[in-house]
């Protein structure tokens, strides 16, 4: 009895809680900065005009309070969003419950919340995943690198290898390959002489295990040529940029004009044109599934509230929809330190395999187990029956949702997978 009395006085403590804070932000937006409607001259009695319904924005107000007034209309990003995510977590059902009994305002709309959640998740995640898949197609660039090469590059000792130097081309791209690699003192193997080239002709000191392993003669691009040809017919006069400079430095014949030098390439046209190929069905498929998962997740989220009402059908259906909501929230939050710790090793493992200590193995094996309990205690939270039927529930209504979803996902990356083949 007296751990229900408890309870009842916790309940009734955070209920008061939430009423006052409640009342706080009426307060701060129920008092307009002026008594008269700017649109129509009527005489306000709050925040709206009763009129014409004009908002009395303080147009005199500083930027930073619009970008705020903006997230608080659009998502409620104020300090009703923490309250909200608060007691998602430590209230599981209790959300969903409130929402049920018509207490909408106290707190972030269901589905707001969710949209919220997902803009950020996403939005970081695929920022943190093109990066990833970036380091990962210059891990395949770098394949036609000899093992034994780049295990003496690895060294701590690899910058006192015997070096040479060299006119060379792609020399950007074998340093960021070399880096993906996971090579110390990148910028000290290969060092290039004239800076912001990118690709382009460069001359370069490298090592020479390098320089015999992997470059090849290769002759001048008429691009280069051509530049040439233009700078020096068009020279300045005063001291010439960085780039007039290495044109200019170029050993020339002064009878054709064309450069005389050897110039060297790591890629072969083949491998050029394989890398392009690589990185554009690498960006389409991202920009695809950035496009489709969202619009992935929020099908399923009608799916799950189905199945919700196959198992409740004396609740109305948009109950089922807001605690699918609320759980589809929770997910995407319990979804960020996996994901984080994922991503994070695949960017600093590099070229290695990903390994994981295990605090980090515990995370990733906990994170769905979290999720299994958080729904069987909502679920007996929201729809109020024993725990051995909500419990049989939850982990069949677990096992239909996630056959369907993976079926969807299936399709969807199957057709994904038939439109970049066509797109090749």
């Amino acid at each position: 009895m007296k751990l229900i009395e408890t309870l009842q006085q916790r309940r009734q403590r955070i209920r008061r809680n939430i009423e006052a804070m409640r009342l706080r932000r009426i307060r701060r937006h129920t008092r307009p900065g002026y008594t008269h409607c700017m649109n129509c001259g009527t005489r306000l009695k709050g925040m709206y005009c009763h009129q014409c319904g004009q908002y009395a924005l303080d147009i005199h107000q500083p930027i930073w309070k619009y970008i705020r007034q903006y997230f608080e209309n659009v998502y409620q990003f104020d300090g009703k969003i923490w309250m909200t995510l608060r007691l998602m977590f430590t209230r599981p059902g209790f959300l969903t419950n409130e929402f049920n009994d018509g207490k909408i305002n106290s707190y972030v709309h269901p589905f707001r919340l969710y949209m919220c959640i997902s803009v950020v998740f996403f939005t970081l995640f695929f920022m943190a995943a093109e990066r990833a898949t970036d380091r990962a197609l210059l891990s395949i660039a770098g394949e036609q690198i000899p093992n034994t090469v780049m295990d003496a590059l690895l060294r701590d000792d690899a910058v006192a290898l015997p070096d040479t130097t060299v006119y060379a081309y792609n020399t950007e791209t074998l340093l960021q390959v070399l880096d993906a690699h996971g090579t110390q003192h990148t910028d000290s193997l290969v060092r290039l002489h004239y800076e912001d080239r990118g690709d382009e002709l460069n001359l370069v000191t490298l090592p020479r295990l390098l320089f015999d392993s992997c470059l090849t003669r290769t002759a001048v691009h008429e691009d280069t040529q051509a530049e040439v040809g233009l700078l020096r017919r068009t020279a300045r006069l005063g001291t010439p940029d960085e780039e007039e400079r290495f044109y200019l430095d170029l050993p020339i014949d002064t009878v054709t004009g064309r450069i005389t030098t050897d110039t060297y390439d790591w890629m072969t046209r083949l491998d050029q044109t394989d890398q392009l190929h690589q990185q554009a069905t690498a960006s389409f498929v991202l920009g695809q599934l950035s496009k489709w998962t969202p619009l992935f997740l929020m099908f399923l989220l009608p799916v799950q509230a189905l199945l919700f009402k196959l198992f409740y059908r004396s609740r109305r259906y948009m109950e089922h929809f807001a605690h699918a909501t609320h759980l589809s929230s929770l997910l995407l939050v319990l979804l960020v330190a996996p994901a984080a710790i994922l991503l994070w090793h695949f960017n600093v493992d590099r070229y290695s395999d990903v390994f994981t200590n295990g605090v980090e193995d515990a995370i990733i094996f906990l994170t769905p187990l979290a999720l299994l309990a958080y729904q069987l205690v909502s679920m007996h939270t929201v729809y109020r029956e024993g725990w051995g039927k909500t419990t049989a529930k939850c982990l069949l209504m677990l096992f239909l949702f996630n056959l369907l979803a993976l079926g969807t996902a299936a399709g969807l990356i199957t057709w994904l997978a038939a439109k970049a083949m066509g797109r090749v």
